[in-house]
Formats: structure tokens, C-alpha cells, sequence
């Protein structure tokens, strides 16, 4: 008889605690690069180097709307949302390359190297309200150089970040703030290189500051450092090599549930940091710290999972897999660094080149939305550029094919093996095992799988007769219900 085999559990769709598929939704393109990306109210706004927007599944080239350096889309359909605004210059490649919106979802910020919108003048930084897509008047800071990264504070206070020397003439090295009527700030890290990234923290009473630098107000600090909110003070720093001198960062989030903070490293040659800090809120000391190599341009937190942007390439130092081609779309809990099975990809695309460089999560029609957008020309191999998007449903990808093979170790038995199907956003799958064109399972099993690791999986028929043929299919199926193929007959 078939030994008994205890009925296994059907897997959860999406693998806890993943959020988003991995099946990217049709979404519109740019014609060029993607740098930033914020939501509000269900719109998402994407700021770059572009000049035209066209649909998905339109070729370059092909027929497309003028959108220059920036565009809004509807969150749930992909499709432009109107906000027709053009950010120029007179002289050398515009460009927007931050965007942030206020507490209150009302007013966008936008940030860059512009000096007119819509043929006004505007010195690298403008706000826009999100009810009517208009500038706002009476705000109209003045940065002399590249705007490259914005926070607001829950009092209305814009924090910037970037290559500028001066605000509205004040001196104000690579780091500055502005009131919401566009006055000067005395926050003044004073930092001696350009500042790529800030973050208010939640209690509006710190900000989180990265970027090239060594030094903030004349303290050693690299590429790192806490700030008071109000004067810009180092109230922590991280000198020491505690971020490699060849590695700068691109990004930081906070996340008041985790009760933490989180930092992407770009690195230059071996023995950087390319990777992901973990830090904790309060006290602004380390939780964990990924080692990987592929330098990472941007984080997201939604929902106690990491999700970043990268063109990861080699984990062997955590214990991953080794170097091989490069990945540019991951997930991780924010309590532990391992891998989650999640690997959606895109190729590295224009520019750099390096993939995707910005990520924004939004909520539409009761639905959750991670938006991608920078260099990439493609998404999950199929041609998509600068642009795309996941939902947290449905899921529609079906697992790999399993391939079967068999032994027989025994008289009266037969032993049935297999690799484990892999399954871009869900690593826990079910396996049925079928015997001579059967339409019902002789065993079923649960298995879990990560594109680096594919355990063998085994099971051994014992209800069989000697000097009988015996043929094996299997499938696998993922939490949503997608099932694979029948593999082939084995043997």
C-alpha cells in the first residue's frame, strides 16, 4: 500500500511578508530617465531627463505626449493623470531630480537643476498644489545649483540636500532648508561635499542626512550623519570608516512602525558598501547592516518589508548566493537582512547604466502600488522603459516548470526527485506528484525555493509492483492558485 502521507497545507499567496507580485502592470514610459518619484491622493509624479511619455508596449520612437522632466500618472491604471508642467533651462540639460510632498498631501514639492516652469522663472525649487496642478505663488526659493533631494518637516519646513552653495544668497553648503513661503531656515549641517539624500524623522526633531561628504560642521562624519531639525547641529555622527571612504549613500527612509531607519550605499571597487543599513530610531545606532555588492540608488518600507533598488550582484558575504549576473529589484524584512522571495528584474538599462533608481509606494481603488522608475529599457524581459509598477493583487505568474527524475532504490519502491520551481514572488510552493497519467495526486508536499537556492525535493512510491513500468509528473503551484505545467514524463 502508499504509505501515508500527512495532506500538506496549500501555500499563502504572496509569501509572507511580501507585498507586491512580481507581474509588472501596463504602465506608461518616458522617453528618457526616470530620478525621482513621490505619490499623493492616489497620483504618482515622476521627475527626470525626458521629453515625452508614450504607452506601454509602444516601442521608442514611437508615438508618444511631450512631458518635459516630469509627469503625473493615475496610480491603479498607469495612465497619465493631466499636471502638464515643463521644467527648463536656458542654458545646459534641465533636469528634476527630487520630489516630495507635505504632510498634508496638498503641496508637491519639486527640486532639480531648472530655472523656469512653464516658462516662469524658478531657481531649482517650486511648489505645486496637487488639487489643481498649479504652481504655487509667493514660494520661490532661489538654490544656485542642482536641488537633488527634499523632505517635509510636519511644520511645513522643506529640507534640501544637494550641489548648492547658497539659498536665496545665504551661504548654505550642499544642505539647506526653506519655510513653506520659501524664507531661509537656519538649518546649516554645513557639510564640505554634495548632499544626495535627508529624511525628517517622524518626530520632526531630527533629520537624517547622506551624501558624499566627510565632514559635517567641521566634525568628521562621512556620507552619514544626524542633524537637530532647527539648527542643523551634529547631534550623531559615524566617523571611522563606519561607511567606507570610496562608498557615499543614495538613500534613506524611515519607518515609525519598525522603529527604524534605513540607508543605500553606492560603493566604488572591492571591499565597500554597496549594500543596506538598518538603524534604529531611537538612539540612531545600527540594527543590521547587508553587505552585498551592486550599489543600491533607493529604498521603500511598506508594511515591515524593505524594498530596494539596485543592480545587486554578489551576497556571498551574507551568506547568499555568489557573484553572477546582476538583480536590480529585492525585498528584505526590516528586522532581518536575508533575501524574501521576491525578484521581479529589470535590465540596467540607458546611462550609467544601473537599472532602476527610484521607487514610491501608492494606494489606489484598495490597492497597493510599488512604483519603479530610472534607466532600465526593460521589465521582467519584456521592453518597458524608465517606468513600471506591482500590485499586492492579483498574482498571475505561475511557477517554473519541475523537472522529475527516478531511482529505484529498493524492491518495491521508487524514488521520485526534483529541483524546486522557482516562483518570482512567492517561495513557499505546493508540489502534486502524479503516477501513469493519474488525475489525482499520489503525494503532495510543500517546499521552499529562492532563485540561489533550489533544494531537491523527494518522494518515495511505495505501492508499486516489481516488474512494473512506472511514469512521474509533477506540478507546482504558488498561494494564488498559478500552477505549472505537468512536467515531462519521468522516466
Amino acid at each position: 500500500m502508499l504509505a501515508p502521507v500527512a495532506a500538506a497545507p496549500p501555500a499563502a499567496a504572496l509569501t509572507d511578508p511580501v507585498g507586491f507580485t512580481a507581474d509588472h502592470l501596463p504602465t506608461y514610459q518616458t522617453n528618457g530617465i526616470v530620478w525621482a518619484l513621490a505619490e499623493a491622493n492616489g497620483v504618482v509624479y515622476a521627475g527626470g531627463t525626458f521629453s515625452a511619455v508614450r504607452p506601454a508596449g509602444t516601442p521608442s520612437g514611437g508615438s508618444s505626449t511631450p512631458a518635459v522632466n516630469f509627469a503625473a500618472f493615475n496610480a491603479a491604471t498607469g495612465a497619465p493623470a493631466g499636471c502638464p508642467l515643463s521644467f527648463t533651462r536656458s542654458s545646459g540639460t534641465a533636469t528634476v531630480r527630487a520630489l516630495a510632498v507635505s504632510p498634508d498631501r496638498s503641496t508637491l514639492y519639486v527640486g532639480g537643476y531648472f530655472n523656469a516652469v512653464n516658462g516662469t522663472s524658478a531657481n531649482g525649487l517650486v511648489a505645486v498644489d496637487t488639487a489643481t496642478c498649479t504652481r504655487r505663488a509667493g514660494f520661490a526659493p532661489d538654490f544656485s545649483a542642482t536641488v537633488r533631494a527634499l523632505d517635509v518637516a510636519p511644520n511645513g519646513t522643506v529640507y534640501a540636500g544637494g550641489d548648492f552653495q547658497s539659498v536665496n544668497g545665504q551661504t548654505r553648503r550642499f544642505f539647506g532648508a526653506v519655510t513653506p513661503a520659501g524664507a531661509v531656515t537656519g538649518w546649516n549641517p554645513d557639510a564640505d561635499d554634495p548632499g544626495r539624500t535627508l529624511r525628517v524623522t517622524p518626530d520632526g526633531q531630527s533629520v537624517l542626512i547622506g551624501g558624499d561628504f566627510f565632514t559635517v560642521g567641521g566634525a568628521n562624519s562621512h556620507a552619514i550623519a544626524v542633524t537637530g531639525a532647527t539648527t542643523g547641529a551634529l547631534t550623531r555622527g559615524y566617523p571611522n570608516n563606519f561607511i567606507p571612504s570610496t562608498a557615499v549613500i543614495k538613500d534613506i527612509v524611515t519607518d515609525s512602525a519598525s522603529g527604524g531607519w534605513y540607508a543605500a550605499g553606492e560603493g566604488r571597487g572591492g571591499n565597500s558598501f554597496d549594500g543596506r543599513l538598518a538603524m534604529e530610531l531611537d538612539g540612531f545606532g545600527q540594527r543590521w547592516r547587508d553587505t552585498c555588492q551592486g550599489a543600491t540608488q533607493a529604498l521603500r518600507v511598506h508594511k515591515r518589508v524593505l524594498y530596494a533598488a539596485s543592480h545587486v550582484h554578489d551576497c556571498s558575504t551574507m551568506g547568499g548566493f555568489p557573484n553572477q549576473a546582476r538583480k536590480h529589484l529585492t525585498a528584505q524584512g526590516v528586522d532581518d537582512p536575508a533575501l524574501l522571495g521576491w525578484l521581479p528584474d529589470t535590465n540596467d538599462g540607458i546611462g550609467e547604466p544601473v537599472g532602476p533608481r527610484a521607487l514610491t509606494v501608492a494606494t489606489r481603488e484598495g490597492r497597493d502600488f510599488l512604483w519603479v522608475g530610472g534607466e532600465f529599457t526593460t521589465v521582467n524581459g519584456v521592453q518597458q522603459q524608465a517606468l513600471t509598477r506591482f500590485a499586492s493583487t492579483p498574482d498571475t505568474g505561475a511557477p517554473s516548470l519541475p523537472a522529475a527524475s527516478v531511482s529505484a532504490p529498493r524492491a518495491g519502491e521508487v524514488r521520485v526527485s526534483w529541483r524546486s520551481s522557482l516562483d518570482l514572488d512567492d517561495s513557499l510552493l505546493t508540489y502534486r506528484v502524479y503516477r501513469n497519467g493519474g488525475a489525482v495526486p499520489v503525494h503532495t508536499t510543500t517546499g521552499s525555493s529562492l532563485f540561489f537556492s533550489r533544494p531537491q525535493l523527494t518522494f518515495t512510491d511505495r505501492n508499486v509492483a516489481a516488474g512494473q513500468t512506472y511514469s512521474y509528473r509533477i506540478t507546482a503551484t504558488d498561494g494564488a492558485g498559478n500552477t505549472s505545467a505537468l512536467s515531462p514524463p519521468s522516466p
